[in-house]
C-alpha cells in the first residue's frame, strides 16, 4: 500500500517529523498503522488540511470552561488548528514568511543577504536611512559588488531627508530634547551616519554612471515613510515603522528594527500595493511630500558629487 512518508508530510506542513508522529499517535491524522509503519493517504492529509467543520469537543470545552482538565489530545487538535488556520490566512495574504527584527534577529539579515545576491534586475529600497545598505556592514558589499561587476540591475532607494523636519523628530525622540537645537542636531549621531551614508550611496551612484548596465538613484523625503522595504523581483520583504518602544527599554532606535519582518510574495496584491507605494513616493507628483534629489541633498550637506 501507498503512503505519504512522514518526512515528506513534515517538509510539506512546515513542523517536526516528532509533531508529525504525535498527530498520527493521538490520532488528529488520519492513518493506518501497519506493524511500526504509518501509511497515510493523500485524502487523510486534505481531511487534515481542510475539515468540514469544528468538532464538537470544542463547544464542549467551551461550555465546561477553562477550569476543568482538557485532555491532551483535545489540546493538541485546538493548537493544529490555530495553526493551520494561520497558513491559509498568510498563504491568501500573499505572506511567505515571517522573520525576526533586524536588531536582534541575525538570521533575518542573512535571508535577505541572500534574496539581494539571487535577486533579478530591479531592487527598490525604502527606509529612513538604510545604514545597513549604505553603511560600512550589513548588505553594503553586496551592492558594491553589483557595481564592481557592472550586474544589470536597476537599484532605486527612498530615504528620509537628513536635515528634513522627520529627522529632526526623529533625533529628537531617541537623542533627547536638546536636539532641537540645530547646532546640536548637526553633531547628533542621526545627522553623523546620514552624512556617511550619503558618501556611499553618492559613490555607488558615481560608479553607475560610469557603468553599462548597473544603474543607481536615490531620493530623499521629509515625511514619515511608514515601512522600511526592500523589494526585488523575486518578493518583498516589508516591516513597519513606529515611535514605539519597548517597555523596558532605556534608549535606542524607536523607529524601526525591532519588529518582525513579513516576507511577500511577488504575485501577491500586497506586493502591488507595495510597489505602486513606492512608485507614487518616488514620483514627487503629490506636493505635501516633500522629495528631493541626490545632488540637492549631497549639497546641502557638503558632500562632493
Amino acid at each position: 500500500m501507498n503512503g505519504i512518508k512522514v518526512r515528506d508530510i513534515a517538509a510539506r506542513l512546515n513542523v517536526s517529523e516528532k509533531t508529525v508522529y504525535k498527530w498520527l499517535k493521538n490520532g488528529i491524522l488520519p492513518a493506518t498503522r501497519l506493524g511500526k509503519t504509518w501509511i497515510v493517504t493523500e485524502q487523510s492529509l486534505v481531511t487534515l488540511l481542510n475539515p468540514a467543520k469544528k468538532d464538537q469537543y470544542q463547544e464542549e470545552t467551551k461550555k465546561l470552561g477553562d477550569h476543568l482538565e482538557v485532555n491532551p489530545r483535545d489540546t493538541d487538535k485546538l493548537a493544529l488548528e490555530k495553526f493551520f488556520s494561520l497558513m491559509n490566512g498568510s498563504f491568501n495574504a500573499g505572506i511567505e514568511a515571517i522573520l525576526g527584527p533586524r536588531s536582534s534577529d541575525p538570521d533575518t539579515s542573512k535571508i535577505i543577504g541572500k534574496e539581494l545576491e539571487l535577486c533579478g534586475k530591479e531592487i527598490r529600497l525604502m527606509g529612513v536611512g538604510l545604514r545597513e545598505f549604505f553603511g560600512e556592514r550589513g548588505h553594503t558589499g553586496i551592492l558594491r559588488s553589483m557595481a564592481d561587476d557592472d550586474r544589470d540591475v536597476s537599484l532605486k532607494a527612498i530615504l528620509v531627508d537628513p536635515v528634513g523636519k522627520f529627522a529632526r523628530a526623529r533625533s529628537v525622540l531617541e537623542d533627547g530634547v536638546r536636539f532641537h537645537d540645530e547646532e546640536r542636531f548637526r553633531i547628533g549621531s542621526l545627522y553623523s551616519d546620514s552624512w556617511r551614508s550619503l558618501n556611499v550611496i553618492v559613490a555607488l551612484k558615481n560608479k553607475a554612471d560610469q557603468s553599462n548596465k548597473f544603474k543607481m538613484d536615490a531620493r530623499f523625503v521629509d515625511y514619515w515613510p511608514s515601512v522600511y522595504m526592500v523589494m526585488t523581483d523575486n518578493c518583498c520583504f516589508v516591516e513597519t515603522y513606529h515611535f514605539g518602544k519597548p517597555d523596558d527599554a532605556i534608549d535606542g532606535s524607536s523607529i524601526d528594527g525591532i519588529v518582525p519582518i513579513i516576507r511577500v510574495s511577488k504575485v501577491s496584491e500586497y506586493y502591488k500595493v507595495l510597489r505602486h507605494h513606492f512608485d507614487y513616493v518616488w514620483s514627487g507628483i503629490n506636493h505635501h511630500i516633500s522629495v528631493r534629489s541626490l545632488s540637492e541633498v549631497a549639497q546641502s550637506m557638503e558632500v562632493n558629487i
